[in-house]
């Protein structure tokens, strides 16, 4: 589904007090403006969203919170709050990210769920990046495999696809789109989006990240 500060940098800087200084923690923050919100090809929200996100790393630990608006008349409320942590890491062509998010809801009736994520990347050249992912909820028991190519035209312009199921009579979903980088902080994305449960449609985002340390 794609996320800030204090509080997540406070709460490394405690779980490691000898080897943490503020120096040492990055973060990181952004917000993306999207048509719809979707998750797994599947609609959370009527209209437009907004989606800020905060992240603190240190070393390849990260944990962070991301948020949006959502429909309730889909999900029973009308904002979403993950909160996650992981550890990632690069090791020549080959690429790690293993963590943990879990999904809070403003309705306290609405006590959805928590994945653990393990995502792998292997670029076998420069511009294409391959990806395989793993998203398993112990509770629910169910687990989403999904694969992504990524390939970058230029510096730019680049294009994506996607494909994903989940088991345990979930459904299939799949994107395809491309990618524009407008300057150091902004991008557009432009992509159709589709299950085999549902009608597919185009989103369009409008995405912004900086550095605050």
């Amino acid at each position: 589904m794609h996320r800030y500060v204090q509080a997540s940098a406070l709460a490394i800087s405690v779980a490691m007090p000898t080897l943490v200084t503020a120096q040492d923690v990055s973060v990181s923050a952004g917000a993306t403006l999207t048509s719809r919100y979707l998750f797994n090809g599947l609609e959370q929200s009527t209209g437009a969203a907004i989606q800020p996100w905060l992240e603190a790393e240190y070393q390849g630990f990260y944990a962070g919170v991301w948020a949006s608006n959502t429909a309730r008349s889909i999900v029973g409320s009308a904002a979403e709050v993950d909160l996650y942590l992981g550890y990632r890491n690069a090791v020549g062509q080959f690429s790690y990210d293993l963590g943990y998010t879990r999904y809070y809801y403003r309705n306290p009736n609405v006590d959805c769920c928590g994945e653990v994520i393990l995502s792998l990347g292997y670029a076998p050249t420069e511009p294409l990046g391959l990806g395989l992912r793993f998203a398993h909820d112990p509770v629910a028991d169910y687990v989403n495999t999904s694969v992504s190519v990524d390939y970058a035209i230029n510096d730019k312009l680049g294009i994506w696809t996607n494909y994903g199921a989940i088991s345990n009579g979930g459904h299939d979903y799949w994107k395809v789109g491309g990618s524009y980088t407008i300057s150091e902080n902004f991008g557009i994305d432009l992509g159709w989006q589709d299950t085999n449960i549902t009608d597919g449609q185009i989103v369009v985002s409008l995405n912004t990240s900086f550095s605050l340390r």
